[in-house]
């Protein structure tokens, strides 16, 4: 169905009705299905590829992935920057960076 999806808004743009295609929380899998699909043909990519990142959800797998093959990155942040929902480790470490350079927490993560 996504397959289905994805080619119908091809068409779309193809027909002038949108200027371009993007995806939202594709990760690894999907992105491949749609290279997969499209062949040689890059055009038809995702032009974008809008995904939650912060401190603790990189997707460096996706991130790279979409940078090898021209798909931008649109960033969405969907939660706070500082509090208690993020792994203990990693908090641990952003307070000493804060710390050492007289900031809080969610200072430094927007820097």
């Amino acid at each position: 169905r996504r397959m289905a999806s994805y080619e119908a808004l091809l068409e779309l743009r193809d027909s002038g009705f949108v200027r371009s295609v993007g995806v939202c929380n594709y990760g690894l899998g999907p992105l491949k299905e749609i290279e997969d699909m499209v062949g040689d043909d890059v055009e038809n990519l995702p032009a974008m590829n809008q995904l939650e990142l912060s401190p603790f959800n990189q997707h460096s797998d996706v991130v790279k992935y979409c940078d090898e093959n021209g798909i931008a990155i649109g960033c969405a942040a969907w939660s706070k920057l500082s509090g208690a929902d993020g792994p203990s480790e990693g908090w641990a470490v952003v307070a000493d960076l804060a710390k050492a350079r007289g900031c809080i927490k969610a200072q430094l993560l927007v820097r």
